[in-house]
């Protein structure tokens, strides 16, 4: 009993300071310590994964968060937009995220249908079964403007366009929602949230998972930024434990990131 109690705290406990860590390293301008500490995350989660496999699905989640860190770090930029820069870093996170779902939720030798797709993008485990609500999007329309204004208003970022043309506007959403939304709410609540709240319940897992979705925005530099995204993230944590909806945060946060790096640094309004 006291060496199953240790191991389930070293599954939470070490990744958790490692991960702490190398973002302390990044909010002080050490990129390359915070690459090397998030590559130590990720091996070492692998190697426990491997040789303690009760917490293996913690582990695979934490080395998921650090990933996402190392390829927005150690990316080659092949465009002068930072826009078409994002895919680059979220869609191999999603792929990784597809396959380990893949594996955990599709029996051997069964055939990959449009029912169990439709739950990974759902969020839903193999037991589940998917729900969409029409009303989600106009909701998460409406949420995501007001988390963006005051988003805002704390953060006042450029926009990730050149001009307000459709084209942009366009580009910019497909990525917001399909990849940076997407594949965040994927990494943090989907996966992050959900195995955690497997061992600790509710309540500790959606703060636990903010806290870290937070800190993972230690590269803006601004101790009250990480403060409301760390708001962010326990709103878009309890909408996904209520709703259990992947697709309805994912619309939450593509669209709150759409009108931060769109609309409002174009309307001029709340400068």
């Amino acid at each position: 009993m006291l060496w199953g109690l240790m191991r389930d705290k070293l599954a939470l406990v070490l990744p958790t300071a490692l991960i702490l860590a190398a973002e302390a390293l990044f909010f002080g301008n050490y990129a390359e310590g915070s690459l090397e500490l998030h590559l130590l995350n990720i091996f070492l989660c692998i190697m426990l994964s491997i040789f303690l496999t009760k917490g293996a699905d913690l582990y695979t989640a934490f080395a998921l968060v650090s990933l996402l860190r190392v390829l927005n770090i150690g990316m080659p930029r092949f465009f002068h937009l930072s826009i078409y820069f994002y895919p680059f870093i979220y869609l191999p996170v999603i792929v990784a995220c597809f396959l380990l779902w893949y594996v955990n939720n599709v029996p051997e030798g069964s055939k990959l249908t449009r029912y169990k797709i439709w739950q990974f993008f759902n969020g839903n485990n193999g037991e589940e079964r998917p729900n969409f609500h029409w009303w989600y999007v106009p909701a998460a329309l409406i949420i995501g403007l007001g988390l963006s204004i005051v988003e805002y208003i704390v953060l006042k970022p450029e926009s990730l366009i050149p001009d307000m043309s459709m084209a942009n506007q366009a580009v910019l959403l497909v990525v917001m929602v399909f990849f940076v939304g997407f594949g965040e709410e994927l990494v943090f609540r989907a996966i992050l949230q959900t195995r955690v709240q497997e061992h600790t319940g509710p309540v500790i897992a959606i703060i636990f998972s903010s806290l870290l979705f937070a800190v993972m925005h230690s590269g803006y530099h601004s101790d009250i930024y990480l403060a409301y995204v760390f708001l962010v993230g326990l709103l878009l944590g309890y909408s996904y434990y209520r709703t259990k909806n992947l697709i309805f945060v994912a619309l939450v946060h593509g669209m709150l990131n759409f009108f931060l790096f769109s609309y409002l640094p174009f309307s001029g309004w709340l400068v």
